[in-house]
């Protein structure tokens, strides 16, 4: 019982630290409480993909963390994703990165959220690598929404897409996250959950899926997820377009939950190519909570290592650090430039934030190359980055 009410507190606490703002942000504990009315509500703010919302990108990014009168109303009759198609550009064949065994690092991963703010500062500071979420199961449980307030103003999410990647950036789809149910945890139909997915690839082109899987739905979801996914690789693979596919789990000072790691075995055992295995973990400022983000990425690394049945020294390749912030001022620049060299020394697949936007300076520091990244591979990281 101890064990369940810890994890519902972490869940919690990483809903409610995604969404805080930097400026007129309500106290903690009312975010707590709009955390918990939205998750009651799942379905209240959703919108089909791809969306093609009028006007431009200046919308908050969930309806209940935003005041009304900035928030623009959601369309009463929302375009389908087979009706819109959507379908945006994609690097030819010979771009695409197939799985490897130590994948590229990207050092610095941007997260967009389709409902949220533009987000300038990443681009500026060089990020080319991005992940945009958070799509969910929409009415029904086998179609694939985007969560969040739909925004006002100009282009649609493709062409979002597009943009970016005009500018040399790639663009990852995320299922999951803290709002709604995930398709694989909603649609119990494996052939309609593979074509859910499937959807998404055709209409987005991403280069990559990722999967922000939390909680415990069980080893008959994440077998569901896992065969889907592997079928969407091997498809992927015959058509001259290799699909990488990423994890994102919640973790703390033991590292992985049980059910992440659950998750890692079911889609190792139906044969998915895991790039990498993201870890996100709450991070309060000051040096204990780096100190924390090292600790569960040092108990995390040989959990990974024995899901995806890699060395150990290896396992650091295969992990990203997302923690997961409160406040903007969680991450300064000192904090930013010891885990960015935590990032270099170790092999780290990349760096990411969640939660409270931090400054453009902080994205920079994050996202900038390190004289570390030429040594990097080292078999430890030290108690704290």
């Amino acid at each position: 019982m101890r064990n369940v009410v810890a994890s519902q507190l972490r869940v919690v606490s990483v809903d409610s630290a995604r969404h805080s703002r930097e400026a007129g942000r309500p106290s903690r504990s009312l975010i707590l409480l709009a955390t918990a009315a939205l998750a009651a509500g799942t379905g209240a703010a959703m919108w089909a993909l791809p969306a093609a919302p009028p006007g431009g990108w200046n919308a908050a990014a969930v309806a209940s963390a935003t005041p009304a009168g900035d928030r623009a109303p959601a369309s009463a009759t929302p375009e389908t994703l087979v009706a819109a198609r959507q379908t945006v550009a994609s690097p030819s064949p010979s771009a695409a990165a197939s799985p490897a065994e130590d994948p590229p690092a990207a050092r610095f991963r941007g997260f967009l959220d389709a409902a949220g703010e533009p987000r300038p500062e990443l681009p500026a500071a060089g990020v080319r690598s991005y992940t945009m979420g958070y799509i969910v199961a929409g009415p029904g449980g086998c179609a694939p929404h985007w969560a969040g307030a739909r925004p006002g103003g100009g282009g649609s999410v493709a062409a979002r897409i597009a943009r970016l990647r005009a500018d040399g950036g790639e663009v990852w789809a995320t299922f999951g996250g803290p709002y709604g149910r995930e398709l694989s945890v909603a649609c119990d139909d494996p052939d309609r959950l593979l074509a859910a997915y499937r959807r998404v690839v055709t209409a987005l082109a991403p280069a990559g899926l990722d999967f922000e899987a939390g909680g415990s739905a069980g080893s008959d979801v994440a077998r569901r997820r896992a065969a889907a996914v592997a079928r969407l690789q091997r498809e992927a693979r015959e058509s001259g377009r290799p699909l990488r596919v990423t994890f994102t789990l919640p973790a703390a000072r033991h590292g992985l939950e049980p059910a992440g790691q659950e998750t890692l075995r079911a889609a190792r055992a139906e044969g998915v190519e895991i790039d990498s295995v993201g870890l996100l973990v709450p991070v309060a400022s000051g040096v204990s909570g780096l100190h924390d983000l090292a600790v569960a990425a040092r108990a995390a690394r040989l959990q990974i290592a024995a899901a995806l049945d890699v060395p150990p020294d290896r396992a650091w390749r295969r992990m990203g650090l997302a923690p997961v912030l409160a406040d903007a001022r969680d991450l300064d620049a000192g904090d930013a430039g010891r885990l960015a060299a935590f990032r270099a020394r170790n092999g780290l697949a990349w760096l990411s934030v969640r939660g409270a936007r931090p400054p453009a300076e902080i994205v920079r520091i994050l996202a900038r190359p390190s004289h570390a990244d030429a040594g990097a591979g080292a078999p430890e990281p030290r108690s704290h980055p």
